[in-house]
């Protein structure tokens, strides 16, 4: 009996255990797992990487751009990184900064090193911004880890050689195996954007390009319309403008010369241009000091053959002096009229442009044809030869047809990848686009005179503060009249008063 009674007060507490540790066991897990499965910790007890992309350049980047930001387990430095987590955003809509968020699916492990790298690849998937520095992640094991904000750098593309077809002006020196005619001869200029222009002997040309070896293919070739005193330079232009038409072989000979034999048979060779020579050429100022040039007054400079400089100032004629060895000219003797000038910022503009004229200065021609001039205290000013500024006919035809794509607004340029345009109906209608915001009105012409209505615009908030600041700059220089011109390089300028401009192409 004694026997029984001690396995009986030994039975009934280890039941009372037993089950006690049941109930336990029910209230810490839901339901009974297998021992071997794994336990799963819920998102918000895991490591939530969090911050902002972004980079310096003030564009906007290629459309179908694509944001990527990895978070990676570089622990073992001769061995790949291990991807844990992945961000992607396309960047159509807004660009940078662009927040990201990275969660991880397993706890940190104080023992690794972790590190966030985030990247722009453009619509080809070309590598176009990427961090160049190492960011790491700040240990934690659970909830939110900010980074900051990631800096991007832009990658810089490689670079194809450049064509013997570039690097400078060609003279034209004969057309069909005709000498070419005229006190100024035509030229040839194979721009690294794929862009042709130059002078055809009284009128300025321009158009597009491509090159394959020794195949250069060009479209359509546009050109102002002044009308040529003499035939035979009439005739020369004519053929030069039939000759760059569709498919064409150059070759260059041992002379030095550009050989071009076109489509329909005609041959034109043409030879280097002395660099950044002045001589005989004529210009119209764009812009002094950084600033615009007063619209309706903008100087000119011609420089002749002999040495001599003359023009105005945008209110008083002038004239001088010059010396030219390479990139390097000194003005001398430089004197001017001495009218009053009246209007807003005349004055200073001839103030600044006479310092300009005196002494040492440096010259330079870009790519686009464009003089700069520097003077010896670091101010000087830009000009476009003096033929891209000449009359145009009062033809408003020749702003209808395909949509003009804006260029330049205030001489302050447009936001990389923005798309702004303009498009003249023949029914004297105008539409466009801001970037943000169509845009509709009603313009006229009469000679060089362009009036446009107040234009209706679209509501629409731009994406970007940047893009907002842009549009009310357009509208505010489409502002009602305006001067145009087609330019010798093809492009449509509209200037204003207070140094409105926009430049715009097809």
């Amino acid at each position: 009996m004694i026997q029984t009674a001690v396995r009986r007060s030994f039975f009934f507490p280890l039941v009372s255990a037993l089950a006690l540790t049941g109930v336990s066991a029910c209230n810490l897990t839901p339901a009974a797992a297998p021992a071997d499965q794994a336990t799963t910790l819920a998102p918000s007890a895991l490591p939530l990487v969090t911050g902002t992309a972004t980079y310096r350049e003030r564009m906007m980047p290629p459309p179908g751009s694509v944001l990527k930001v990895v978070l990676q387990d570089t622990s073992l430095a001769d061995a790949p990184a291990i991807n844990l987590a992945e961000f992607s955003a396309p960047l159509d809509e807004g660009g940078v900064p662009k927040a990201f968020s990275l969660q991880l699916v397993t706890p940190m492990d104080p023992r690794m090193t972790y590190t966030v790298r985030a990247t722009i690849l453009g619509p080809d998937a070309a590598l176009l911004w990427a961090t160049d520095t190492v960011n790491r992640v700040p240990q934690a094991t659970v909830g939110k880890v900010d980074m900051g904000e990631l800096l991007m750098v832009k990658v810089t593309p490689y670079e194809a050689p450049a064509s013997p077809l570039g690097g400078g002006q060609w003279i034209i020196e004969s057309v069909g195996g005709q000498a070419t005619p005229g006190p100024r001869a035509p030229t040839i200029n194979f721009g690294e954007d794929g862009r042709v222009g130059g002078f055809g002997g009284c009128n300025q040309y321009s158009g597009g390009y491509t090159q394959n070896g020794a195949k250069v293919t060009f479209t359509p070739i546009i050109s102002t319309m002044m009308a040529c005193a003499a035939g035979s330079i009439m005739q020369v232009e004519s053929a030069i403008g039939a000759a760059l038409r569709g498919d064409a072989t150059y070759a260059i000979n041992g002379d030095g010369k550009l050989v071009i034999n076109s489509a329909n048979g005609t041959e034109i060779v043409a030879g280097r241009a002395a660099a950044n020579s002045l001589s005989g050429t004529s210009w119209a100022v764009d812009s002094i000091g950084g600033a615009a040039a007063v619209s309706g007054s903008e100087p000119s400079i011609t420089f002749t053959a002999d040495g001599q400089i003359n023009g105005t100032t945008g209110c008083n004629r002038f004239f001088g002096g010059y010396a030219q060895t390479g990139s390097k000219l000194t003005f001398t003797g430089v004197g001017m009229t001495k009218m009053a000038c009246n209007g807003d910022g005349i004055m200073l503009q001839e103030n600044t442009f006479a310092g300009i004229l005196s002494g040492a200065a440096a010259a330079s021609v870009d790519g686009a044809g464009k003089l700069t001039i520097m003077g010896e205290k670091g101010v000087g000013f830009v000009a476009v030869p003096a033929a891209s500024a000449e009359t145009p006919p009062a033809d408003p035809a020749l702003l209808q047809g395909a949509a003009w794509i804006v260029e330049d607004i205030n001489r302050g340029g447009v936001i990389d990848n923005s798309r702004l345009t303009l498009f003249f109906g023949a029914d004297g209608r105008v539409s466009g686009s801001t970037g943000c915001n169509g845009l509709s009105g009603t313009y006229s012409v009469s000679g060089r005179k362009l009036t446009l209505s107040p234009l209706a615009m679209t509501r629409r908030a731009c994406l970007a503060p940047a893009l907002s600041i842009q549009e009310s700059k357009y509208t505010g220089a489409l502002n009602g009249e305006l001067t145009w011109s087609i330019t010798g390089d093809g492009a449509l300028e509209l200037t204003g008063d207070g140094g409105r401009r926009v430049s715009l192409r097809r």
